[in-house]
Parts: structure tokens; C-alpha cells; sequence
């Protein structure tokens, strides 16, 4: 009964993957605003801050030495206005060799606890938070690999919480204009809210192409989850490197279908960024920005 009591919950608060199978679900939730103007598609890109959530093997790859941002996501507005905080960054240590961490908060709104008689015995806000770090290794020239390591906890309710370690695996391929990606996120045991409620990790295996002439990147990229396939294609315009114009859609699956529409700036090293989703009566409204800095 408790487990079916923690599905439901689950399932109501996050309205999105396949939670009744699974727990953690916002772990796949990455609040990168570039790669969210582009539908999401961020295992075959450049390396950005949020490389250690999208591809941390990109950044052993990547000419900048430091990227650093910090963005707000507002989720589902239309259903359930939930609020996603994250930070993230890496480091090159050496031309090879790159670092980098980050971590985030999903908060939902709080509910109201009643007892069997239909009482109230006051309100509970969920949350989920995510720390992680780890490091890439370029092997060869154009092709890297990276490990990150990540613990989650999760409070769904005052006996429902859980707290899981777990593991990302990617590897990274450039050659001229050509890029290509491979990551298998959320690799852990178990996640246990009580000794009759455990779920699997919210394992996630995403490969990727893009490919880049004159200013313009076209990505494309195709996930599996226990909840099923999704793809998802996204282009980016870049003006003079100072200006990018970007756009996308996802094909849905654990994530409802939904298309989206994202600009930044980039000045001086600061960059700004901005996504939009539309197009799904679930997801559609979301938006999501993320400030940096990158040398």
C-alpha cells in the first residue's frame, strides 16, 4: 500500500516519465537554457558550463579554459509550476584533462496532508536535489571520454524520503564540423523510500550527430528510458559568436512532445541565455535562462 501511496504521489507532483517505474525522474531534467532553446539536444554539442549534465567528455575537448552558470527553470507552469535551481561548471586542468561539477534543486508545490477521516494536518512541499562532479579525458585528438558521479536525495513526504548514489558515462567525437556523442546517465541501484518502496534509477542512454557550417549547427539526437524512446532536433544561428538564434523540437516518449524556441548573448565573456517551450498542453509555457561566464 505504501509503495502504491509513493507512485501516486510521484506521479502527481513531476507529471512527467513513467514514475510508478521509476524515482528521480528530474534527474533527466537538464536546465541548460542553450540546449533547451534547441529541444533538449546536448549530447553531441560543444561543451557549455552545463557539460557535466550534458556531456562531460566535451569538455576535455573544448579551447575555453573555464565555464560557469547558474539558471532558474520554470516547470509545467500550466500544471503544476514547479521550480527547477541549478549551478554547474567545469574546468580544463591541462589540455587533456578537465573537471567539473554541479548540482540542482526541483521544488514543487506544497500539498495539503489530510488523515483517512479527511483532516488536515498542515501542508508539505516536496523536493529533489542533485550534487555531482567528475572529470574528462581527452584520449586522442577529437575524441574524449568522462565519468561523473552524483548523489540525489528525494523528500516526497515525511515518510518518503531517499537519498541514491549514481553514475554518467560519455564519450565525445569532433572532427572539422562533425560532432558526435554517446552518454548512459543515472547508472545506480536502487532508490529505497522504505524497506516495501524501491524504484529503479532513471536510467537514460542518449546518442547524437551535429554538424556545423557558416554559423548555423544542426543537432539531432535520440534517448531510451524505461518509459521509451525519444528524439529530438534542434538548430542554432550564431552572429558573430556574439548572438545565437536557436530552435527545436522534441518527439515525446517519457517527456511529452513539445517544440521550442531559445536566443542568447554572449558578450565579453558573459553569456546569457534564454529557452521557451511550446506546443504541449503539459509542458508548453516552460522557460528556462541561465547566466554564465566562460574565458
Amino acid at each position: 500500500m505504501k509503495k502504491k501511496i509513493i507512485a501516486s504521489i510521484m506521479t502527481a507532483l513531476m507529471g512527467f516519465l513513467p514514475l510508478g517505474a521509476q524515482s528521480l525522474g528530474f534527474l533527466n531534467l537538464h536546465p541548460d537554457a542553450g540546449a533547451a532553446g534547441m529541444a533538449g539536444v546536448s549530447v553531441a554539442m560543444k561543451a557549455g558550463a552545463y557539460a557535466p549534465e550534458n556531456n562531460l567528455a566535451a569538455a576535455a575537448l573544448q579551447d575555453d579554459r573555464l565555464d560557469v552558470a547558474a539558471g532558474y527553470t520554470l516547470w509545467m507552469p500550466k500544471v503544476s509550476k514547479t521550480g527547477l535551481l541549478s549551478a554547474s561548471g567545469y574546468y580544463k586542468v591541462t589540455d587533456r584533462l578537465a573537471v567539473g561539477i554541479d548540482g540542482k534543486s526541483f521544488s514543487s508545490p506544497a500539498y495539503t496532508i489530510t488523515t483517512t477521516d479527511g483532516r488536515s494536518q498542515g501542508t508539505f512541499t516536496p523536493k529533489e536535489m542533485a550534487f555531482g562532479a567528475g572529470a574528462s579525458f581527452r584520449i586522442s585528438d577529437g575524441f574524449a571520454a568522462g565519468l561523473h558521479l552524483k548523489l540525489a536525495t528525494s523528500s516526497l513526504a515525511e515518510e518518503a524520503k531517499a537519498t541514491a548514489f549514481g553514475a554518467d558515462l560519455s564519450l565525445k567525437y569532433e572532427k572539422d564540423a562533425l560532432q558526435a556523442g554517446l552518454a548512459v546517465d543515472n547508472l545506480g541501484g536502487k532508490v529505497k523510500y522504505g524497506e516495501d518502496s524501491s524504484y529503479p534509477m532513471p536510467m537514460c542512454i542518449r546518442a547524437g550527430a551535429a554538424y556545423s557550417i557558416a554559423g548555423l549547427t544542426a543537432s539531432a539526437e535520440g534517448a531510451f528510458l524505461s518509459g521509451g524512446m525519444m528524439a529530438g532536433a534542434g538548430v542554432e544561428y550564431a552572429i558573430r559568436d556574439m548572438v545565437f538564434l536557436r530552435g527545436g523540437y522534441h518527439y515525446g516518449g517519457a517527456i511529452p512532445s513539445y517544440a521550442s524556441l531559445g536566443a542568447g548573448v554572449k558578450v565579453a565573456g558573459v553569456h546569457l541565455d534564454f529557452a521557451y517551450l511550446l506546443a504541449s498542453e503539459t509542458v508548453g509555457g516552460s522557460l528556462m535562462a541561465t547566466l554564465g561566464y566562460r574565458f
